[in-house]
């Protein structure tokens, strides 16, 4: 089979590599400009990357050292609440101690706070770990990290290369159907002609929108519509993205080596690009360059596989950069059409379909749920109280409210979807929608040996904690990057 990858950026690279290495045999090839640049806004991983790391073969020491990239812990959410919170749901810590279900119910049922634990885990920019493989990705401490968008597509580009990926620089500019609805040839200034094609083309959607699929909006239920997006200065490397709310919608900052990522994701409804501007330079203390202003209608489409045509990446969807779900979905949608893509049906393009959307629909309520606080300090906040729920997050809500959910209550898709049991438990605890009284009540009616055993691993992981010895994010990435430079 011949397939064409049109369009660059992080998820042509991430459908491309997984594509070859499932398929050696194909012959894959990436169409793209690199006069059409990327948008560049998102700039961490979810715990989907070390999958893709692995499958593909990329050591930890190669996203370090060639992509300016750092460890990600998680996600501290700042001023959502009237408690800031780490949003950590996975990481060697933990996982080598207890399992998290245990663990937060038994914290709870303590009457420990269980978001306080995180922060022992990754305390500012201080790392409890020391590695002796850095190179494995493996023994990261975590699966997660930051980097440098244009860099990653370089290393990315060229890693292609080397396994036989083919990369042609042009623009397409015409699609070709045939009389049965599949793409026949695209024209740039070569014609081309592929039996299968993969469109990340971004917004522009420039294949998949000749075939016929509908954008479905959210925009019901997320308010996000605009952004702004501008460099600062790196002086500290904490573990984590800040998410910080702001009047009319949020703020991230992204560590990768020697600068910031950053953003602010509003309502344009409530403040327009030069306001926003402002209210950053007056929380930072001063002046930013604004690199880009973006507008999106936060969606998916409803058909993203049509014929022999799939849209990935932002061709397919977009909601906002929070909890970084942008790239985690490009390589969950990568690796389900490997999966099909041989001797493909009707059937199998309507079960990817199905899958996309229940995908979607999870991240659409997991980002949704975030929004859910009891801030009004501002007219944003305050119209908050107003956003119509789907059905689906209701049900959720009335669930985990009274116990602690669990991966089937995801569906079949439960290691597809991105948002499960855990990323939920931890929003919604810190948010005051839990009822503490109920959590307590069902971990004391575990087995005896099952609360014993809880207390234990608790014990034993704040030991190790307390003994593992203390170096600082910036000191272990510098180490990293000399040793393997």
């Amino acid at each position: 089979m011949k397939i064409a990858i049109v369009g660059g950026g992080t998820a042509g690279f991430v459908a491309a590599l997984i594509l070859k290495q499932t398929y050696p045999n194909y012959f894959v090839d990436i169409i793209k400009s690199d006069k059409i640049g990327t948008i560049g806004v998102g700039e961490g991983s979810t715990e989907h990357w070390r999958e893709f790391m692995e499958f593909v073969g990329i050591t930890n020491t190669d996203i370090i050292t060639k992509c300016d990239a750092t460890y990600k812990a998680g996600i501290r959410f700042e001023n959502w609440s009237d408690k800031d919170y780490l949003q950590l749901v996975e990481g060697n810590y933990t996982a080598k101690y207890l399992d998290h279900h245990v663990l937060y119910s038994y914290l709870a049922a303590q009457e420990v706070d269980p978001i306080d634990l995180a922060l022992p885990l990754s305390v500012g920019s201080e790392m409890y770990f020391v590695e002796e493989n850095f190179d494995n990705v493996k023994d990261s401490v975590t699966s997660q990290y930051h980097f440098n968008t244009h860099k990653l597509n370089d290393f990315l580009s060229e890693l292609s290369k080397t396994r036989g990926i083919r990369i042609y620089d042009d623009i397409i500019q015409e699609v070709n159907l045939d009389n049965n609805g599949n793409i026949d040839t695209i024209v740039g200034n070569t014609i081309y002609n592929y039996d299968f094609y993969v469109d990340c083309t971004g917004f522009s959607r420039l294949l998949i929108g000749k075939l016929g699929a509908t954008w479905n909006s959210y925009s019901e239920h997320l308010k996000m519509n605009s952004a702004i997006v501008f460099p600062t200065e790196n002086e500290d490397y904490p573990m984590w993205t800040l998410a910080r709310a702001m009047d009319a919608g949020w703020m991230f900052r992204i560590p990768v080596w020697g600068r910031k990522g950053n953003g602010y994701i509003f309502d344009k409804n409530y403040t327009t690009p030069e306001q926003a501007k402002a209210e950053v330079e007056e929380y930072l203390g001063h002046t930013v360059d604004v690199a880009k202003h973006i507008e999106f209608d936060a969606g998916a489409l409803d058909r993203p596989w049509i014929n022999n045509c799939c849209a990935i990446g932002l061709s397919s969807a977009f909601v906002e950069p929070l909890e970084a779900s942008s790239i985690g979905t490009s390589i969950q949608q990568s690796f389900l059409l490997a999966g099909r893509i041989f001797n493909y049906s009707q059937a199998d393009i309507d079960i990817y379909n199905k899958n996309f959307n229940a995908i979607m629909e999870n991240i659409r309520d997991f980002i949704l749920l975030h929004y859910l606080t009891d801030r009004d300090d501002t007219p944003f906040w305050k119209d908050c109280k107003n956003i119509q729920l789907p059905e689906s997050l209701k049900q959720h809500l009335e669930m985990f409210k009274n116990r602690m959910p669990i991966n089937s209550d995801f569906g079949h898709l439960s290691d597809k979807v991105l948002f499960i049991s855990m990323n939920y438990f931890i929003v919604m605890y810190a948010l005051g929608l839990v009822d503490k009284k109920a959590i307590k009540k069902q971990f004391n009616s575990l087995p005896n040996d099952v609360k014993e055993y809880a207390k234990k691993a608790v014990t034993e992981l704040l030991a190790n904690i307390d003994k593992a010895p203390k170096l600082s994010h910036k000191t272990v990435i510098t180490m990293i990057r000399e040793l393997y430079k």
